[in-house]
C-alpha cells in the first residue's frame, strides 16, 4: 500500500546564515549535532543545529580555507589553509590542539619550491587486533567458522536451515548484546563495557606509570603587557585544565587497540599520514614511473578493519602511444590505496611507540611554554623595581654619592641616611611605590616558583619516563620487532642526558629563587620601615625602640650585596639569542653537555668565571628538542618505510564533478576482504551516477592479487541533473537529483550483499539490488582502461514510475533550491544537511523518520519515546 502523500523527511532544524558559505566545505560532526561552515570571508564557524554558534576560527592572514574535516569520533576538527598549514581545534572547548602544522618535503626543501597545498583531508581509525573487535560485534571470524565446519560437535542455531549458523560449544559464551562497530567509534566509547582488553602479558607491557602521577596543571597566562607580542609557538593549548586533560590524560590513550590516522593529500601528489595526533608527519609520494603531471585528490575513505586507506585521485599523466608522435596528457580517476603496514607488523606495541612519541612531542611544547612563562614573569618582576632604582641611581651618580646599593648598605649598617636617599624614600618612592615594588617582585617570584615546582619539573619527569619506555622497546624486545623499531640506544641516552641538564638547571633556579624571595621579604620589610621612619617627625633614636620591625639583617645584607645588584636567577633565564651573539667563538646548544652545566653552576655559586651558555635554560631546552627531533625523524623513517603507495586501480577516464568513497566489510564466508565503493559524477554526463565496486584484501598492497574483483554500474536519470551524491552507511546511497522542476533526495541500496531496504515511498516492497556488471580484469595505473568493456546503463531511472520507489524526500516549491548535501549515517545520527543554491540556508533532515510517520507516532502516544532517545544523545537534536 502506497503512502497517501509524497515522502517528506522530518525537518530537524533550519539555519539562515548572514553571509554565503562555500558549498564544498560544509561538514557534519559524526557524533554530535554540529555543522561546520566556511564563509566567503574565510572564517570557519561551527553551529549547533538549533542555530547557536558553538565556536569558530578566524581567517589566518591572507590564507584561504582549503579543506575541513572532522575526526572520526567528533572530538576535533581539522582546518587546512592555502599556505599549507593545518590547525586542529577541539570540538568540546573550541581551543587549538595543534596550530600551524606543516608538511615540508625533502624535494621541496632542496629545490626551493613553495609549500604544497592540502587538497584532501581524511581522519579515520584503524584497529590493531581486528579479530577481537569482530568477535565483540558478533561477526564470526574465519577461525570460528572453520571450527564450526570441522569441529566434532556443533549445534545448528540458524533459523533458515542454510547451515551458516553452525557453532561449536566454544562459541556459546560469545557476546550477543547487539554491539556494533559504531559503538567503538563514539565520541567517548565505554571501553569497560566493550571489553576488548588485551591479554595479561600485553596488559603488563601496557602498564602506564604516568597514570599514577598527579595531573599536569594549567600554565598561567603571562602578566598583562600591552606592548608584548605572543611568543612564537605559543598556541594556547595549555590554558585550561580541560585542554591539558585532553592532551595528556585523555581516555584515548587507554584504548590500546585504536590507531588514529589523519591523512593529508597534497596537490603535488604527496600523501602524509599522521598517527595519534602527532606533531610530525610521514610523507610518501606517488611512484616516479607513473610520470604524474598533475593530481587532484578528491576524497578519502578508511575502515577500522583494514590497514589500507582508500584515496580517490584524478591523475593527469604523460601518455606516449605508437600512433602519436607527441606526448599527450591523459586524466584518469584512480583508486590509490595507502597501506600502513606498521600497524599490523608492530602489533599492540604500535600504541606504545606512537602514543609515547606523540606524548613526548606534547611534553616538549609544554616545557617550552613553561620556560616562556617563567621568562615573562621574571621580566615583569624586574621591570618596575629597575625603573625605581634607575631614577635614584642617576641622581646619586650626578652628585658623586656612589651607587644605590652602597647607599642602602650604608643605611642598613650605620643608620645614617643621606639627604638624597631620604628624599627618594619619602617623596619619590613613598608608601604607594613600595607597595607596587613589593607586589611586582613577590608575585613574579611566587609565579616562578610555582611554575618550576608544579609544571616544569613534573613535565621533565614525564619526559624521562616516556623516553625510558621507548628505550626499553628498542633494547629488550625480540629480534623480529627490533628489526622494525631499530633505533640506536645512544639516541635515547642523549635525550636522557639533555633532560638531566634541564632538570639540574631548573632545580638551581628553584633554589636561587627561593633564597631571593626570602631575602627580598626582609628587604621589603626594612625598606617600608625606613620610609615610615624617615617620613615621620622626631628623631631616629626615639622611634627605633617603639617601631622595631624585627628584621633579619643577615638576609637583608645578603640581598643588598647580591640580588639587588645582580640576581642569581638572571643568568638562567637569559635569552639564548643574546648569549649566542656574545659568544666568541659561537657555541651551539649541542656542544653543551651535562658536565659543562654542572661545572658552570658550581662556578657561578663560587663566584668564578663560568661558561654563560651552559646556564641558559633556553639553550638547554633547544638541545633537548634537537636530540628529540632526531628520534622523531628515525621513527618517521621507520613508518615511511612501512607505508605502501605503489599501486592504483583505474576506475574511468576523464574528469569528474564530484565523488564519494566508502569502504565496507561484508564478511564473505569468514574472509577478511574489504569492498570499496566509489560513486562518481562524470563531468561530461550530468545525468549519470557511476558506481564502482572493488573487492580487495584488507592489506591492499602492490600485488595484483590483492584485488579480488571489480564491478561497475551506471544510473541514468534522463533529462535530470545529479547535483550531489553521498554514502550514508554500508547499505544506502543518498543522491540529490533535479528532474524537470522538482528536486529529490533518492535512497539507493548500493550494496548487493546486505539485506534489502524497503522503498521510501512504498515501505512494504523492498528495493531491488543494483545490477553490477563485472569486469574481466582490473586496470592498474598507468595502463589505460580496456575500451572493449561495455559501458551501458545498468539502471535507467528516466521514467518517473521507475524513479518513484527510490524517492526519499521531495523538496517543496518554497524557495529552497538544494545544491549540496552532507550525510551522517552513524547510529542514532542518521541525518542529512542540505545547503541551498544561494548558500545562505542549511536544512537538517532526519533520514530515519518521515513527517507522516512522526504524526502517526504522536497520534499513537509515541512522542515520549522520541524525546527520550534525543535526550540520551551527546547533544540534543534541537540544541
Amino acid at each position: 500500500m502506497e503512502s497517501p502523500q509524497p515522502p517528506i523527511l522530518l525537518l530537524h532544524a533550519e539555519k539562515t546564515l548572514l553571509h554565503p558559505v562555500k558549498p564544498h566545505l560544509l561538514t557534519y560532526c559524526p557524533t554530535m549535532d554540529l555543522v561546520a561552515t566556511v564563509s566567503e570571508e574565510e572564517e570557519v564557524d561551527v553551529w549547533r543545529i538549533s542555530g547557536q554558534r558553538a565556536f569558530g576560527v578566524k581567517r589566518k592572514g591572507m590564507a584561504e580555507v582549503e579543506r575541513v574535516c572532522w575526526k572520526f569520533n567528533g572530538q576535533a576538527i581539522a582546518v587546512a589553509w592555502s599556505d599549507g598549514t593545518v590547525d586542529v581545534i577541539s570540538a568540546e572547548t573550541g581551543k587549538f590542539l595543534l596550530k600551524d602544522s606543516t608538511t615540508v618535503h625533502g624535494s621541496q626543501e632542496k629545490a626551493g619550491k613553495s609549500q604544497a597545498k592540502v587538497a584532501c583531508l581524511g581522519w579515520g581509525v584503524n584497529f590493531i587486533d581486528v579479530d577481537a573487535v569482530k568477535a565483540r560485534t558478533g561477526i564470526s571470524t574465519k577461525a570460528s567458522k572453520q571450527r564450526s565446519e570441522d569441529g566434532p560437535l556443533s549445534i545448528n542455531i540458524s533459523s533458515n536451515g542454510d547451515g551458516k549458523g553452525l557453532l561449536t560449544t566454544e562459541d556459546w559464551d560469545s557476546f550477543r548484546d547487539d554491539t556494533t562497530l559504531d559503538d567503538f567509534l563514539q565520541r567517548q566509547p565505554d571501553l569497560s563495557n566493550l571489553d576488548i582488553s588485551p591479554d595479561l602479558p600485553d596488559q603488563l607491557a601496557m602498564m602506564d606509570v604516568e597514570s599514577l602521577l598527579p595531573k599536569l596543571p594549567v600554565i598561567p597566562v603571562p602578566p598583562a603587557n600591552p606592548f608584548a607580542r605572543p611568543a612564537a609557538g605559543d598556541t594556547g593549548a595549555f590554558s585550561s585544565q580541560a585542554q591539558i586533560d585532553g592532551i595528556f590524560h585523555s581516555h584515548h590513550l587507554k584504548d590500546h587497540n585504536a590507531v588514529d590516522v589523519l591523512v593529508r593529500c597534497m596537490d603535488d601528489g604527496t600523501i602524509s599520514p599522521t598517527i595519534y595526533d602527532s606533531l610530525s608527519t610521514v610523507s610518501v609520494g606517488l611512484p616516479a614511473a607513473w610520470q604524474v603531471e598533475k593530481t587532484r585528490p578528491l576524497v578519502h575513505a578508511s575502515h577500522p578493519y583494514s590497514c589500507s586507506h582508500g584515496l580517490l585521485i584524478e591523475i593527469t599523466s604523460r601518455n606516449t602511444t605508437s600512433s602519436r608522435s607527441s606526448i599527450e596528457s591523459d586524466t584518469r580517476l584512480v583508486l590509490v590505496p595507502l597501506t600502513l603496514r606498521f600497524i599490523s607488523s608492530a602489533g599492540i606495541y604500535l600504541h606504545l611507540i606512537a602514543s609515547k612519541t606523540t606524548q613526548l612531542q606534547n611534553l616538549l611544547q609544554y616545557v617550552a611554554q613553561c620556560l616562556q612563562r617563567m621568562r615573562a614573569f621574571w621580566t615583569h618582576a624586574q621591570d618596575l623595581p629597575a625603573r625605581f632604582m634607575r631614577n635614584i641611581s642617576e641622581t646619586l651618580e650626578e652628585k658623586g654619592e656612589g651607587t644605590l646599593e652602597q647607599a642602602l648598605y650604608h643605611l642598613a649598617v650605620t643608620g645614617s641616611c643621606p639627604a638624597t636617599l631620604k628624599e627618594w624614600l619619602v617623596e619619590e618612592l613613598a608608601e604607594s611605590g613600595h607597595k607596587r615594588w613589593d607586589h611586582a617582585a613577590i608575585t613574579g617570584l611566587t609565579k616562578l616558583l610555582d611554575l618550576i615546582h608544579t609544571s616544569l619539573l613534573p613535565a621533565l619527569d614525564r619526559c624521562s619516563i616516556v623516553t625510558s619506555t621507548l628505550r626499553g622497546l628498542a633494547r629488550y624486545h625480540d629480534e623480529s620487532f627490533s628489526r622494525l623499531f631499530s633505533i640506536p640506544l645512544p639516541v635515547f641516552g642523549a635525550i636522557l642526558d639533555s633532560i638531566r641538564s634541564v632538570r639540574f638547571l631548573a632545580h638551581s633556579v628553584l633554589i636561587a629563587t627561593g633564597d631571593e624571595k626570602r631575602q627580598f621579604a626582609a628587604f621589603s620589610r626594612w625598606l617600608r620601615w625606613e620610609i615610615d621612619v624617615r617620613g615621620a617627625e622626631g628623631s631616629r633614636e626615639e622611634s627605633d625602640g617603639e617601631r622595631d620591625p624585627d628584621i633579619d639583617y643577615s638576609l637583608l645584607l645578603e640581598y643588598l650585596q647580591g640580588p639587588l645588584r645582580q640576581s642569581d636567577v638572571a643568568p638562567y633565564l637569559r635569552p639564548g639569542t643574546e648569549l649566542a651573539a656574545l659568544a666568541s667563538p659561537p657555541t651551539t646548544a649541542s656542544e653543551i653537555g651535562y658536565d659543562d652545566t654542572r661545572k658552570a653552576v658550581q662556578a657561578a655559586k663560587e663566584g668564578k668565571v663560568y661558561k654563560e651558555e651552559a646556564l641558559s635554560l633556553e639553550l638547554a631546552n633547544e638541545r633537548l628538542k634537537k636530540v628529540c627531533g632526531r628520534l622523531f625523524e628515525m621513527i618517521g623513517k621507520w613508518q615511511a618505510e612501512s607505508t605502501g603507495l605503489g599501486t592504483g586501480v583505474v576506475l574511468e577516464e576523464g574528469e569528474s564533478r564530484g565523488a564519494d568513497l566508502r569502504m565496507v566489510f561484508e564478511d564473505f564466508d569468514g574472509s577478511n576482504d574489504i569492498t570499496t565503493y566509489a560513486a562518481v559524477l562524470p563531468k561530461t554526463n550530468t545525468n549519470e551516477i557511476r558506481l564502482h565496486r572493488i573487492t580487495h584484501a584488507d592489506v591492499f598492497d602492490e600485488s595484483p592479487n590483492s584485488v579480488r574483483s571489480c564491478d561497475t554500474t551506471t544510473l541514468q536519470f534522463g533529462s535530470g541533473t545529479v547535483l550531489d551524491v553521498k554514502f550514508a552507511d554500508d547499505a544506502e546511497l543518498i543522491a540529490l537529483v533535479h528532474v524537470e522542476d522538482s528536486s529529490y533526495l533518492l535512497s539507493i541500496p548500493y550494496n548487493p550483499n546486505l539485506p534489502l531496504i524497503p522503498s521510501p515511498s512504498t515501505s512494504l516492497q523492498p528495493l531491488p539490488p543494483l545490477p553490477y556488471h563485472p569486469l574481466s580484469s582490473p586496470t592498474f595505473f598507468p595502463a589505460a582502461p580496456d575500451q572493449s568493456q561495455p559501458n551501458v546503463p545498468a539502471l535507467d531511472l528516466s521514467d518517473p514510475a521507475r524513479l518513484k520507489p527510490y524517492i526519499k524526500h521531495i523538496f517543496a516549491n518554497d524557495g529552497f533550491e538544494p545544491e549540496e548535501i552532507v550525510v551522517n549515517g552513524r547510529k542514532d545520527r542518521r541525518v542529512v544537511a542540505v545547503l541551498e543554491k544561494a548558500r545562505r540556508r542549511v536544512r537538517v533532515l532526519d533520514l530515519g523518520y518521515r513527517e507522516d510517520e512522526n504524526k502517526k507516532r504522536e497520534g499513537d502516544g509515541g512522542t515520549e519515546d522520541v524525546e527520550d532517545s534525543e535526550s540520551a544523545s551527546d547533544v540534543d537534536m534541537m540544541g
